[in-house]
């Protein structure tokens, strides 16, 4: 970012390096720059000042109490210059310059593996620009405080503008059962969670009846058409019972780290639950999304608990698919929010030594893909299937990558041999947003390496699969829920 300023010109400069190739914006890209720009705007003044008119104007910039004009600008000129276009508009009056004069100029090109972006506002002259010398304690501060916020806006905006030239990446096209889900129940229980929530309409979507089993009212769900909801608590046998009546497959997406204390008991309990329930309801299969991890002595509680999990559900007659992830990138996914807020707010950090372990995060559209995909599929009937996405990280070189694609500095990054998980948990829960219960098993999965063992997945599943860094720009940006 380059920054420079005097009395008739502010002119900021942003470049990055996109991800994947960019198409050159043309004409047709400047309402989207321009709307971009605006709202930035309006947003970074924290609602004190709207916007009023179309993105490629006429618009004024106008106090929102009291209706005070600011400035005003005539409608924007677009003109193509190499490798992209800038976008002019004309100042032609407003409480905050002396007259008609200069303009405010949008730049958005593509220089060779790079983008560039500017905003200028050139030959503008500010109200006090003419104020003799004694008026000066006036004009100074007044003259300071609009460079200053001209800085802060721009910044902020090009940011925006460069989400809009470098969109955030498509995820592969769901995958397409053929109309194989029509007609078939589909119990979802641990519907309101985040991989739940967006399971079910992508279920509904392929045909299936789907009924979310959740154990209090969820607003959420509500908003979801075509679904039935029911209530359902998985420590509560007579509930699943009547939860699974009638239905073919149950996922099972729950588990119980956020309750805290021997939390592997309860979700020991709750398999069994299922396990009963089901083979009554005459279910025949149970979809579970278990860890990655080998089963060694030195498995992390979390992991082992999960791991056992799996064996219990198969303990019944029901047979049990069981899909295997290790992190989940998507906006909500409590792992992902850990390393987010990591390297948002540390530039630097002492960190447990096994921040250096392997890992194959997995994007959460690939994740759903694979959920789906092994639906009612009698070929995964009883099979324990490994799902990871193409790359293979340590967390640190997920936190050093996460930060670049974010616009943040790449952190320093000290491990030790002696940092404890009780420490390194209650640490995280103190810098990030996720509960210190949940952080804890989280970060002392962090010391097992968690990689696929099996691609069986790849044949069952063929799908084309997300790269961790366009899985990290999407949950940095947010996907809307689909209902």
């Amino acid at each position: 970012m380059e920054y420079w300023s005097s009395v008739a010109n502010q002119h900021s400069e942003y470049w990055f390096s996109p991800a994947h190739p960019v198409v050159p914006p043309t004409a047709r890209s400047a309402p989207a720059i321009a709307e971009a720009y605006w709202a930035s705007l309006v947003a970074s003044l924290k609602g004190a000042v709207r916007a009023d008119g179309e993105p490629l104007g006429p618009i004024r910039l106008v106090l929102a109490r009291g209706g005070v004009e600011i400035l005003r600008f005539d409608a924007a000129r677009v003109d193509e210059v190499a490798g992209g276009i800038e976008i002019g508009f004309p100042i032609t009056g407003g409480r905050a310059c002396s007259g008609p004069a200069g303009e405010l100029r949008i730049v958005a090109a593509v220089e060779g593996d790079h983008v560039r972006l500017g905003v200028v506002v050139d030959g503008y002259r500010p109200r006090f620009e003419h104020l003799r010398a004694r008026s000066f304690p006036i004009a100074a501060p007044y003259t300071l405080g609009q460079h200053l916020v001209h800085r802060w806006v721009t910044t902020r905006s090009l940011r925006r503008i460069a989400a809009v030239i470098d969109p955030v990446p498509v995820a592969p096209p769901p995958i397409d059962t053929g109309g194989r889900l029509a007609g078939v129940h589909v119990g979802v229980v641990g519907a309101s969670g985040y991989i739940g929530r967006r399971l079910v309409p992508e279920l509904r979507d392929q045909g299936a009846s789907v009924r979310a089993i959740v154990r209090r009212p969820n607003p959420d769900l509500e908003q979801v058409r075509d679904i039935e909801v029911a209530p359902g608590d998985a420590l509560d046998r007579a509930s699943l019972d009547r939860a699974f009546a009638g239905l073919d497959v149950v996922y099972w997406l729950v588990h119980s780290m956020g309750a805290g204390g021997d939390f592997a008991e309860l979700d020991r309990q709750a398999a069994r639950n299922a396990a009963e329930a089901a083979a009554q309801a005459g279910v025949r299969q149970i979809i579970y999304l278990g860890g990655l991890g080998d089963d060694d002595p030195h498995l992390s509680h979390h992991l082992a608990s999960r791991h056992e999990t799996g064996r219990v559900l198969a303990e019944g007659p029901v047979p049990v698919t069981t899909l295997r992830a290790a992190m989940v990138i998507g906006q909500h996914s409590a792992s992902f929010q850990m390393l987010r807020d990591l390297v948002h707010r540390l530039p630097a950090m002492v960190t447990p030594r096994w921040v250096t372990t392997r890992s194959q995060p997995i994007a959460f559209a690939d994740l759903r893909d694979y959920l789906v995909g092994v639906c009612d599929l009698p070929e995964a009937f009883g099979r324990t299937l490994d799902v990871g996405g193409p790359d293979i990280l340590t967390f640190q070189e997920m936190m050093e990558r996460t930060a670049g694609l974010a616009g943040r500095r790449r952190p320093v990054i000290l491990p030790v041999p002696v940092l404890s998980p009780e420490l390194s948990s209650l640490w995280c829960g103190l810098v990030t947003d996720v509960d210190t219960k949940i952080a804890r098993p989280l970060v002392e999965g962090l010391r097992n390496e968690t990689v696929c063992l099996n691609d069986d997945i790849l044949r069952l599943v063929p799908k084309e699969r997300m790269s961790f860094d366009d899985a990290v720009r999407r949950a940095l940006i947010g996907v809307p829920l689909r209902y």
